[in-house]
């Protein structure tokens, strides 16, 4: 299964024994795909667990990237298979306050809708899922409490402490997404269905 992660940095969660996870972050095609096949074991009450991370790691949006357009054309057909409808985006914008509150979300027992409520914003719609508007209104239609949302959003703390967080999930080697990890070995998150199911039962 490949070389195990190298010691996590103090700070960094410590994930449960024998769970796997997927790194994912919104704006990647590839792991806007793997969230929608982990999920489908979630569903089916396997042990998984998902962790955002932005992946591009800026503060300002960026254009549409190459690989993230080659990647869409490759995966798109099987996300619209799985129920997300993939078109072109317009731009790249940052997902840090997104995870943010998807945190929250998952806390709140709706991690599930969240994630799909801003794949479908972002690769669906179109929407800039920086901007706090289209947060809130992706948090709305998934049912979580735009009060908590606004304070969640309003937390330096939280958002610092969870940059610290991604930055030291990059440390261990989780740059680039979808990455799957089990009991602190990283794999790729590009096997088949068989095989994942498989890890999801180690």
């Amino acid at each position: 299964m490949g070389p195990p992660a190298p010691d996590r940095p103090a700070g960094l969660p410590a994930y449960p024994s024998g769970v796997l996870i997927l790194h994912h972050d919104i704006t990647s095609p590839q792991a806007a795909l793997a969230v929608l096949r982990v999920q489908r074991l979630a569903d089916a009450g396997l042990p998984v667990a998902f962790r955002g991370l932005d992946a591009l790691g800026v503060a300002v949006a960026l254009p549409v990237t190459l690989d993230q357009l080659a990647e869409l054309e490759q995966v798109a057909g099987r996300a619209a298979e799985l129920g997300l409808e993939m078109r072109r985006p317009t731009l790249r914008p940052p997902t840090l306050d997104a995870h943010l509150v998807g945190e929250h979300a998952e806390r709140a027992g709706l991690g599930a809708a969240w994630r799909l409520g801003c794949l479908r914003a972002y690769w669906t719609d179109g929407a800039d899922v920086a901007d706090h508007a289209v947060l809130h209104g992706v948090a709305a239609g998934v049912g979580l409490d735009p009060q908590a949302v606004g304070s969640v959003l309003a937390d330096g703390r939280a958002r610092n402490e969870l940059r610290a967080t991604m930055l030291a999930r990059r440390a261990v080697g989780i740059g680039g997404v979808p990455v799957l990890e089990v009991d602190g070995t990283l794999l790729p998150a590009d096997v088949d269905d068989a095989t994942l199911e498989e890890l999801a039962r180690v």
